[in-house]
């Protein structure tokens, strides 16, 4: 038998929240270490695949512990690995890994919240055609979609905006937007996770956000209202991931009272 981390960007709430730890687990050499993500391998056409933990003993033949299928001739493989776990940086680059986003999770516990500056409103479908061209026009250079050389430009924006479309036809429990006579050219996402840990079963998460030109400083306005609408709704805490070199966010989060709770690197191997 051999031991394995389990890697969870969210790990940080077992401590926070006294949960019982258990991210380490034994395994034989037969075990699955990731699996194959069938509605992104649909969507590009291509398997997708995600490794979610690494024996402390070397693995060499990582794709049979994926399932990998031999029909995925286009295939991107990716881990999500914490900072701690050195020796997971070590065996993924002798694999052929490379590093291609360095994320920093947030969590607030939605206690003494600054008043709101802004009327915000939630998204409905009439406003679908504006925010899937926010999602594809605001772009982050830094990100999983636009920083890995696998996909295409054309691919990260088709996902973009069918993502944010799918969080305003329910994927998502909200998508708030600027209470404006204008459409809208920012948004924030919030869904709910359910997690029974928690006494009422669920906490909530900003899965995506972007703002253009247009709705410059709202960032902070929505994000303070999804805030509010957790709070609301009787959550313990939200959470909310961004990239190490977003310093506008990351300024965003310290000013509205989130403290950092994990940092994670994304590891990314493809066939082309």
């Amino acid at each position: 038998m051999m031991k394995q981390i389990v890697w969870n960007s969210l790990g940080f709430l077992d401590r926070l929240f006294s949960f019982p730890e258990n991210n380490v687990k034994e395994t034989s050499d037969q075990t699955l270490i990731g699996k194959r993500l069938d509605w992104d391998s649909s969507f590009f056409n291509s398997g997708i695949y995600k490794i979610d933990c690494l024996a402390w003993e070397p693995v060499s033949d990582w794709k049979s512990r994926v399932g990998f299928l031999p029909s995925d001739h286009r295939w991107n493989a990716f881990a999500e690995v914490p900072s701690e776990d050195i020796d997971a940086f070590r065996q993924l680059a002798t694999l052929g890994f490379s590093l291609v986003e360095t994320r920093l999770t947030y969590y607030h516990l939605l206690d003494s919240l600054p008043d709101e500056t802004q009327p915000c409103r939630n998204a409905g479908e009439n406003d679908v055609h504006y925010l899937r061209e926010v999602a594809s026009s605001a772009v982050n250079a830094y990100d999983k979609y636009h920083a890995d050389p696998f996909f295409s430009e054309e691919e990260t924006n088709r996902y973009l905006e069918t993502y944010i479309e799918n969080c305003v036809k329910g994927f998502a429990e909200r998508v708030f937007v600027p209470a404006l006579k204008t459409p809208p050219a920012s948004f924030v996402a919030l869904g709910k996770v359910k997690d029974d840990r928690f006494d009422n079963g669920f906490f909530y998460r900003i899965p995506l956000t972007a703002c253009l030109p247009q709705n410059k400083g709202w960032h902070y306005p929505l994000c303070l209202h999804a805030l509010h609408y957790a709070k609301s709704q009787k959550a313990a805490v939200l959470v909310m991931t961004t990239q190490s070199t977003n310093k506008a966010v990351i300024h965003n989060c310290e000013k509205l009272g989130f403290k950092l709770g994990s940092c994670t690197h994304l590891f990314s191997k493809s066939s082309t």
